[in-house]
């Protein structure tokens, strides 16, 4: 059957184009119809494949998602608000969130073209930056909403509020809001939990935090965070998904909450997740059967 599909590519990424290319070509002598970025279009001088985001998101059965994890990421910042579904088609690194690699896509668009996948919901984040009582930027996450020091890194103050209680105030070199999904990334550098994604929590985890006793927090996702950078912070920075970077100020608060939207990845088999962590994090040891 045949599809509208949506392709966004990893700009930084040698070999980017060329890939989009030969799947380009490919999908359509399936008789499918491909939209592309105004970038991608200049590329490989097919203007009369592009379209902006909202059309592509507006009227694509899905997107792909031609990179690693990262470009899974503003995919996902990308669409949500549109609910199409996402693959990810990996020649990055780990490829957590990415679906079948690159040298397997013909197989693994097969089964699209036949609606041999099912689909899987994901937390995303709202961040809301508020200065002087205004909100002045929006953005989504996927993985994780991160405050932390510009340049020579010091400890920076961040007053912490949960659901409207004061948690605590962060001495550290920065903090990690990260979604189940965004578990695995840097949050899990940090010293925070594996979170399996289909809980609904949020994992606070400080970065290299000044007191031993200041530990990781899983909350609610329907809680609501509000953190105040505090005075001789010095200059801090406000960074979604690794991806898109804010300047802040002394006095700002960053609001994090559960987004309205969610990310859907698509997905060709059962994934299990644990064995994926054994294969993505080298965990190592005899392989049993569970018990009956």
């Amino acid at each position: 059957m045949s599809k509208t599909m949506g392709i966004i590519v990893n700009r930084e990424k040698e070999g980017a184009v060329q890939y989009a290319r030969g799947v380009i070509q490919w999908l359509e002598k399936k008789e499918n119809r491909v939209l592309v970025t105004n970038w991608l279009g200049n590329r490989i001088h097919r203007h009369d494949l592009v379209a902006d985001k909202s059309e592509i998101g507006e009227i694509s059965d899905l997107v792909i998602s031609l990179g690693g994890d990262g470009t899974l990421c503003r995919a996902a910042r990308d669409f949500a608000p549109y609910e199409v579904p996402l693959l990810g088609i990996n020649f990055g690194g780990l490829g957590f969130l990415t679906e079948i690699p690159i040298s397997r896509y013909r197989q693994g668009l097969n089964k699209i073209l036949a609606d041999d996948y099912r689909t899987e919901k994901r937390l995303m984040l709202e961040a809301n930056l508020i200065r002087n009582k205004k909100k002045i930027e929006t953005c989504l996450a996927l993985n994780d909403v991160v405050i932390s020091k510009r340049g020579i890194p010091r400890i920076i103050n961040l007053k912490t509020f949960v659901g409207g209680e004061f948690i605590t105030t962060y001495s550290a070199d920065g903090l990690v809001i990260s979604t189940p999904t965004g578990s695995t990334a840097y949050s899990l550098s940090t010293g925070g939990p594996v979170v399996h994604p289909n809980l609904g929590v949020v994992i606070l985890s400080p970065i290299c935090a000044h007191t031993l006793a200041v530990r990781p927090l899983v909350i609610p996702e329907t809680d609501e965070i509000d953190v105040i950078v505090e005075p001789s912070s010095g200059k801090t920075l406000l960074t979604i998904d690794g991806q898109v970077v804010y300047d802040l100020k002394e006095e700002d608060i960053i609001r994090v909450k559960k987004a309205s939207s969610q990310a859907t990845l698509i997905r060709l088999k059962e994934k299990f997740f644990f064995r994926m962590l054994q294969t993505k994090l080298g965990w190592t040891g005899i392989s049993y059967k569970a018990p009956r």
